[in-house]
């Protein structure tokens, strides 16, 4: 396993060229994300996606949320965009919002949420945003932790988690105190607020489900 420092702020081409082709290979790598250390792998590729979840022992079905470098990519990654998943989109990313989706043909079957939902994001981190550009396509994040436990905050919790299972490290210093995003399921016409994270968008979901805990949603 590789460890690879990288400036968040100004990332190294050559660090950026070896954690994509490990993606673009079928690898798993661990990367600082705008929010926490995530394990990621291509959306596309199942082995991977089930290999993340092995690793994170947790079960192969649970949801993941993928990382896309611009918005357009929601239109083909995702069977329908409702006006209202448009004006999240418009209003919120990038930046720390996860949206549910009903996923569209090209997601395979496989890594697909219950219902055959995808879920997407896209960062608002220069890291995060080089990295996906030079790999062009949907990248699983998952927090880089074993099921149950405190996600990872730098490289060296990640390999204290996960050792030389993954196939490189991007150490871009610490992520503490980070939040994780803010998901919200629009699948359907009144959409489900699902996580609270550090990206309040209540104001903008009209009538929603609050199933975070929250006596109330909105109206």
């Amino acid at each position: 396993m590789d460890i690879l420092p990288v400036d968040s702020m100004h990332p190294d081409r050559r660090a950026l060229d070896a954690a994509a082709e490990v993606v673009l290979r079928g690898g798993v790598i661990a990367f600082p994300t705008d929010t926490l250390y995530g394990l990621g792998c291509s959306l596309f590729d199942v082995s991977a996606v089930e290999m993340i979840a092995h690793l994170k022992r947790r079960a192969p079905h649970q949801a993941v949320i993928s990382l896309i470098p611009n918005a357009e990519q929601a239109w083909g990654l995702a069977a329908h965009v409702s006006p209202l998943a448009a004006k999240l989109i418009q209003s919120s990313w990038p930046g720390p919002l996860s949206l549910i989706f009903t996923a569209s043909s090209l997601v395979p079957a496989r890594v697909q949420g219950a219902g055959g939902t995808v879920a997407l994001r896209c960062p608002n981190d220069p890291l995060s945003q080089a990295l996906l550009n030079r790999i062009g396509g949907p990248v699983v994040s998952s927090s880089a932790n074993l099921s149950g436990q405190r996600p990872a905050e730098t490289a060296q919790e990640v390999v204290g988690y996960f050792g030389n299972q993954l196939d490189l490290v991007l150490d871009g210093g610490p992520r503490r105190g980070s939040v994780p995003s803010t998901l919200v399921d629009v699948t359907s016409p009144r959409p489900r607020l699902l996580r609270r994270g550090t990206l309040d968008v209540t104001g903008l979901l009209g009538d929603f489900e609050d199933l975070t805990g929250n006596a109330k949603g909105g109206g």
